[in-house]
């Protein structure tokens, strides 16, 4: 398989991530500027971030 393929769908996997992730956050009940600080996490980290908004951020009811 070519190692190109891999990498580019490995890309839009992580894109697909952060954007769940920031969709989430979007979403979710925390106030402005956690809201803010949670996107910025993700957009700078993404796999990082989408990780830790998964263990840490707020729970859906």
């Amino acid at each position: 398989m070519n190692s190109n393929f891999i990498i580019v769908m490995a890309g839009i996997a992580l894109l697909l991530l952060a954007l769940s992730a920031i969709s989430s956050i979007a979403q979710s009940g925390a106030a402005r500027g956690a809201k803010a600080r949670w996107m910025v996490l993700v957009v700078l980290l993404p796999l990082l971030g989408w990780a830790i908004w998964l263990g840490k951020g707020p729970k859906r009811a």
